[in-house]
């Protein structure tokens, strides 16, 4: 295979985690914690067809349900699982920038046929946790932040993101807007350096800080344990890192 331009590594690296993280110069993915609640044949199917020289959303869909599987399970594992294997095999070189590129585009179209019409959640919703995703610079995301704020929708919460910030950007933006929880996706394991400079710009600046959930292919190259005091978790299920949201305050009455 041919040598890969800079520029297509940076994007493409963006496949390897369930959020998508970049993976460029890191080492590789543990995917079987993904891989091993899904059923494998089904999973291939759906990878096989991301693939595939044609690709129909609906007849995919429709073939995963005959399989007995729902849009929720098709939303919430199989596409992140496929996507982690898309990850996986562009580290391994086995498969090509456009061909990852390409297929994880179907992957992210498969998730708008699967939407319900209450999946889409905003900020104007009174209940719905206020959440930012952020990707600190040189750790950038493509597909993966589109994938991972609809499924933080699906989940009931008002998601948005922030790409290759510096910790006090981010910070700038959390001081300005009313986020209930900061979910910091990467790749690095110096991570906590630049999750402690952002806080450390934010407690400066105000009193009641967010909470902060880190997630993404370090995950697993940390095994679980967090690089920083302040950061309440480290995982890659995103309905576990929404029960670190802040309390919102009761409604008067």
């Amino acid at each position: 295979m041919s040598q890969r331009p800079p520029q297509a590594t940076e994007h493409a690296a963006a496949l390897a985690s369930r959020v998508l993280a970049s993976l460029q110069g890191r080492p590789k993915a543990r995917p079987g914690r993904v891989a091993g609640r899904v059923c494998p044949r089904a999973l291939s199917m759906l990878f096989e067809a991301s693939l595939a020289a044609e690709f129909d959303r609906c007849e995919t869909i429709r073939a995963l349900c005959e399989m007995g599987l729902d849009h929720d399970e098709i939303a919430d594992s199989y596409v992140p699982a496929a996507a982690r294997q898309l990850g996986c095999d562009w580290v391994e070189n086995t498969l090509s920038f456009a061909r990852v590129t390409v297929a994880a585009g179907r992957l992210q179209e498969m998730l708008g046929g699967l939407a319900k019409a209450n999946d889409i959640v905003t900020a104007s919703h009174r209940a719905a946790p206020n959440v930012l995703v952020v990707s600190f610079e040189n750790d950038q995301h493509t597909v993966g932040w589109k994938l991972v704020t609809l499924q933080l929708r699906r989940l009931g919460a008002a998601a948005h993101a922030m790409l290759d910030a510096t910790p006090q950007d981010a910070a700038e933006v959390l001081e300005q807007v009313s986020y209930d929880l900061v979910l910091v996706s990467s790749s690095r394991i110096d991570v906590g350096a630049r999750i402690g400079e952002m806080i450390d710009f934010l407690r400066a600046r105000m009193v009641d800080v967010p909470p902060v959930v880190l997630g993404g292919i370090v995950v697993d190259l940390l095994d679980g344990a967090k690089p920083h005091a302040d950061i309440v978790a480290v995982t890659n299920c995103l309905g576990a890192a929404l029960t670190h949201k802040k309390r919102k305050p009761a409604p008067k009455t």
